[in-house]
């Protein structure tokens, strides 16, 4: 298959999600009995990793800016909504920071990184122009350029790859949840 035909193929893919309201939809089907993590306490109750895994799945390819509506399908109290809506916010929310302190930390690395490579290298420099220690201006060279390169490697790979990861998670905090009872009517 060549790129264009994977292209197209995504292509069809999210225009059979979406909606007439350009929503991408996601429907789940959930037993009630089930759909909370066992590990969570009454008051801060999770629900089960499975299906925010399988939301992930679903709606992973599909572009940050095309909003999510996830239709749950199962029979629902009025408690359970709303238990369901907070659970999935708190936990969108909690991966929002954790995103967010990946970024500040990513950044502290890069800085550290280059601030420490560049210092190397002129160190270095200054050894080369000056000294005859061939050997330690070597290590000097080899030290400051793999501080140099792990802080480009930061910048250029990591950070799109948080940020994207940050995008996409503001997809989530920000879908619409609906249920639908059990003839499939929200």
């Amino acid at each position: 298959m060549n790129r264009k035909q994977e292209k197209e193929e995504l292509k069809n893919y999210i225009e059979h999600l979406c909606d007439k309201d350009g929503y991408a939809v996601v429907d789940i089907n959930i037993d009630s009995q089930n759909m909370y993590d066992p590990l969570s306490l009454k008051g801060e109750k999770d629900l089960c990793g499975e299906i925010y895994d399988y939301i992930e799945t679903q709606t992973n390819v599909v572009p940050a800016a095309i909003p999510l509506r996830i239709r749950m399908h199962g029979d629902f109290g009025e408690n359970d909504k709303e238990e369901i809506k907070k659970s999935m916010h708190r936990h969108y929310i909690m991966k929002s920071f954790d995103i967010s302190w990946d970024l500040v930390a990513n950044f502290r690395k890069m800085l550290l990184l280059a601030l420490f490579g560049a210092a190397v290298l002129a160190v270095y420099l200054y050894l080369a122009i000056t000294g005859n220690n061939a050997f330690m201006t070597e290590i000097l060279s080899i030290v400051g350029s793999f501080s140099l390169w792990e802080a480009a490697d930061s910048f250029l790979l990591e950070r799109p790859r948080l940020r994207r990861e940050f995008r996409n998670n503001e997809q989530s905090l920000n879908e619409l949840i609906e249920f639908a009872d059990e003839s499939g009517q929200t």
